[in-house]
């Protein structure tokens, strides 16, 4: 009597315990008092516990190897995605080469005389465009003097003239160039002008030796005049920007836009024009 009242809480504990186990077992399956019934009292719910445990492990095995294929499918995705973006891209490129090809080809038959087509394939940023180089020379039948057009925005412009010439290359002074003299007129009023480039840091054009009294305005646009044994006649050059005129000077200065934006131009057309030398010669000063 004495080992239970100091053991009391321990055999309350052990009872306590034996009293769930039987109830359990009783609750779950046929119990029998037997040495196999009480047995299966202790074991049964270790056997719950282990195999809601095993269900529980193969759960998360399951999930895991989905997981990783998941993953892996997800990785081929990727580089499909990557793929096919790289051939919209190539797409997207042949497209805008099909329509630049076009545009070119629509150039070349609106030019009157026959011409070359080139490619840019040097710009001077340091003196802003004021020397571009195109790969085509005299092994291609260009010379020195030639016009040279762009198609740019629906519309064909003049660039400049060739100034210099070599057996794969040539170089182009632009009318955006001080050095370079271009024979022009007013569109809608048919007045003459001498067109150079304005300054060595500017892309603007400065048309001179317009009569004070002759009235431009804002916006008229500028075309090649014929004149100077170059250019032929009627070639888009540009836009009027304003008009300076002087009380001191005989002559107003219009500034001009160019048409073309330099900084886009990638090809050109070289007019296999012959220059008229005599002309040219007054025109420019022969030496």
């Amino acid at each position: 009597m004495d080992f239970f009242i100091r053991h009391k809480t321990i055999i309350t504990f052990i009872a306590f315990t034996l009293f769930c186990i039987i109830s359990l077992s009783i609750k779950s399956s046929s119990f029998t008092f037997t040495i196999e019934g009480i047995g299966n009292a202790f074991t049964v719910p270790f056997q719950k516990a282990y195999h809601g445990m095993q269900g529980g492990f193969s759960k998360l095995w399951k999930g895991y190897t989905e997981l990783s294929g998941v993953k892996k499918e997800l990785r081929a995705t990727r580089k499909r995605l990557q793929k096919y973006e790289s051939l919209t891209e190539e797409i997207s490129e042949l497209k805008i080469e099909n329509r630049r090809l076009r545009r070119l080809l629509g150039l070349k038959e609106r030019i009157q005389y026959d011409s070359i087509p080139a490619a840019i394939i040097s710009k001077d940023p340091d003196n802003w465009f004021k020397t571009l180089i195109i790969d085509k020379g005299e092994n291609d039948g260009i010379k020195v003097n030639m016009p040279v057009l762009a198609y740019q925005g629906g519309y064909k412009a003049v660039v400049g003239k060739i100034a210099e010439v070599r057996n794969s290359i040539s170089r182009i002074v632009p009318i955006i160039s001080p050095e370079m003299k271009l024979g022009v007129m007013f569109q809608e009023t048919r007045i003459p002008g001498l067109l150079h480039g304005l300054s060595s840091t500017s892309n603007l054009c400065v048309i001179e030796y317009v009569s004070r009294s002759s009235i431009i305005k804002y916006g008229t646009v500028v075309i090649t005049s014929g004149q100077g044994g170059v250019f032929p006649s009627g070639l888009l050059v540009g836009k009027v920007l304003k008009s300076d005129v002087l009380k001191s000077q005989a002559y107003q200065r219009i500034i001009i836009k160019p048409a073309l934006d330099y900084s886009s131009i990638e090809e050109v057309f070289v007019v296999k024009k012959e220059p008229n030398t005599d002309l040219l010669n007054i025109f420019e000063g022969d030496k």
